[in-house]
């Protein structure tokens, strides 16, 4: 007569070790792949702010980044071409340095002589290819400052 022995451990279970080795190497490849996610995100959106002065004192070091660019919009002539979508334009900073522009899109509306401008893009070491060009509003719709102390007075 033997006795029988039982086996008190389902075949299916596996020791905890492995299941809690898998969880954390799982778990570690999602958050590499989340970090590396944030990573090219603010690469690629991250754009160094310059004036066209410091632009061209950078020299080749910021040739083919991308960067972005202030200056007012000179009274060159602004030559926009609707068929082929380009506008060409230059730039001026405070200091009189100029740089040429060019833009594939619509013209925008706000686009004229003396504007505020800051542009993203690229620059070649000749021209800057703007990519997005942003435009302060004109000082036409900022309410006078006689009108914004009478509007004070009758608040009191």
């Amino acid at each position: 007569m033997g006795e029988e022995v039982i086996d008190e451990m389902p075949c299916s279970s596996r020791p905890a070790g492995r299941n809690r080795l898998k969880f954390l190497l799982g778990g570690g490849v999602i958050a590499l792949a989340v970090i590396y996610l944030i990573f090219t995100a603010t690469q690629s959106t991250a754009a160094y702010f310059f004036t066209i002065s410091e632009l061209y004192a950078r020299g080749e070091v910021a040739y083919d980044r991308y960067v972005r660019v202030s200056g007012k919009v000179t009274h060159a002539a602004i030559q926009f071409d609707p068929r082929a979508l380009m506008l060409r334009f230059q730039i001026a900073d405070e200091s009189g340095q100029t740089l040429p522009v060019v833009f594939h899109g619509p013209k925008p509306d706000q686009l004229r002589p003396d504007a505020e401008t800051i542009l993203e893009g690229k620059f070649n070491g000749k021209v800057f290819t703007a990519q997005t060009i942003l435009l302060k509003c004109p000082s036409k719709y900022e309410e006078e400052k006689g009108i914004v102390e009478e509007k004070v007075e009758a608040v009191r």
